[in-house]
C-alpha cells in the first residue's frame, strides 16, 4: 500500500479540494503503476502552524513513497504532473506547492544522472 501523505493550510483552497486532490493523485500513480494500491491522507495544518519566509504558509506539502525503482525522467514527469494537478485544482502558484517522491534503489541511469540519493524533493516554478 502506497501511503501518500498531503500537509495543507486548514481553511485554504487545498483543503476545500481534498476529495479531487485525492482523486488526481489517485489517477496520477494508477496511469503509471496500476497494481499498485494508493492510500491519500491529509493533514490540515491550523493558522499560525505553518509559516514560509515568516509569513503565515498558503503552500501544501505532497509526500508520495513510491517504493519501486525509477528513472530521473520518470521522478520529473511524476513530480509535473502533481504540481499541474494542485495548480489547476487550488489555484495556487507553481512556488506554494512542494512535492517529494521516495522509491526503492534508483532504476538504472545513463552515466551523467545523478542516482546517489533515491529521494526526490522538488519545488517546480515557473520559468
Amino acid at each position: 500500500m502506497i501511503r501518500v501523505n498531503c500537509v495543507i493550510q486548514a481553511d485554504s483552497s487545498a483543503d476545500a479540494a481534498r476529495a479531487e486532490l485525492e482523486r488526481g493523485l489517485v489517477d496520477i500513480h494508477r496511469a503509471r503503476y496500476p497494481d499498485a494500491e494508493i492510500e491519500v491522507t491529509f493533514q490540515a495544518v491550523a493558522e499560525g502552524y505553518m509559516f514560509t519566509e515568516g509569513q503565515q504558509s498558503t503552500s501544501s506539502i505532497v509526500a508520495i513513497p513510491l517504493g519501486r525503482a525509477t528513472t530521473l525522467p520518470e521522478r520529473e514527469e511524476f513530480l509535473r504532473a502533481v504540481c499541474d494537478l494542485w495548480v489547476d485544482v487550488t489555484g495556487c502558484t507553481d512556488h506554494e506547492v512542494v512535492v517529494a517522491i521516495t522509491s526503492g534503489a534508483p532504476a538504472a541511469e545513463s552515466a551523467d544522472s545523478d542516482t546517489s540519493t533515491s529521494s526526490d524533493t522538488s519545488t517546480l516554478q515557473e520559468a
